[in-house]
Order: structure tokens, then sequence, then C-alpha cells
């Protein structure tokens, strides 16, 4: 899916010396779905503050809470499944010939959702997250315009 952008600067190093290997072997078919889940279960994440949102009358701040630590939590996990510039899926292939602008992108969502979920730690209002929440979804977007097929 749209999670073929985000990649790890720790793996810049293997990525640029990765060894190739048949496009359609497990290790490299596992690493593109591990991504496409995690970012299904990223996007279900968003949605749901999204919505809250979209309409503050129903913003929770434990379930708002709980959604930005999980996108938070598991970014080193999606950053880990861009190791293989075999593994590609729908990425372009400026995720690996433009690593560096790739991990900036990767830098510049990790320190959003770092932000997001330092702020929804104590958040009573959709307000109080708004601008937070704004740039994490920005960063993300962004990242998929430049490096998503």
């Amino acid at each position: 899916m749209n999670i073929k952008h985000l990649m790890a600067i720790t793996f810049i190093a293997m990525t640029l010396t990765a060894c190739g290997g048949d496009k359609g072997t497990d290790s490299q078919s596992d690493s593109v779905k591990a991504r496409q889940n995690l970012m299904q279960d990223w996007r279900g994440a968003n949605d749901i503050m999204k919505g809250m949102m979209e309409n503050p009358a129903t913003f929770d701040a434990a379930t708002f809470k709980e959604q930005a630590n999980f996108i938070n939590d598991s970014n080193q996990a999606m950053w880990s499944h861009f190791a293989d510039a075999n593994a590609k899926g729908k990425s372009q292939d400026a995720v690996w010939t433009d690593a560096q602008g790739f991990a900036d992108k990767k830098d510049a969502f990790m320190t959003a959702s770092a932000n997001l979920a330092v702020q929804a730690d104590t958040a009573k209002t959709a307000a109080d997250v708004e601008q937070a929440f704004g740039a994490m979804a920005e960063n993300c977007g962004s990242c998929h315009k430049a490096y998503k097929q």
C-alpha cells in the first residue's frame, strides 16, 4: 500500500550495500508485506484521530493518546523494513537512490509523531493536539508524494 516511503537512517548504509536477490524472495516480500501491514495499522490509528479532529465533540483523550503512542512507538519497526532495496513493493526507486532525502523525510515524520505523542499525553481537547496532529499528517503525506508510486 502507501507505506513504502519511510526508512531509518540506521539502515541507509545497509541499503546502499544491500545484497541483491530475486525480487520474489520470501524475505523481500516479507519486508513489503510487513510495511503494508504496519501502514494499514497506522492508517487506522490516523483515521481515529482524524475523526476526533474533524468532530471535536467526539474527542476522547485516552483513545487519542493510545493511537498517537501506537504510531510513535512503532516507528522503528516501520523503517527497518526498508533495508532491502530489492523489496520495493510500490515504493519508488528514489527511496534507495535518494537515501538521504528519504531519511530526512523519515526523521521529520518521527519528530512530528513524537511531538504528537507528547502533546496527546496531556491533551484534554482536540484543540490541544490540533497543530501537532496536522504536522504529523503533513509529514506522512509529503513522504508519500515523494517516494510512493
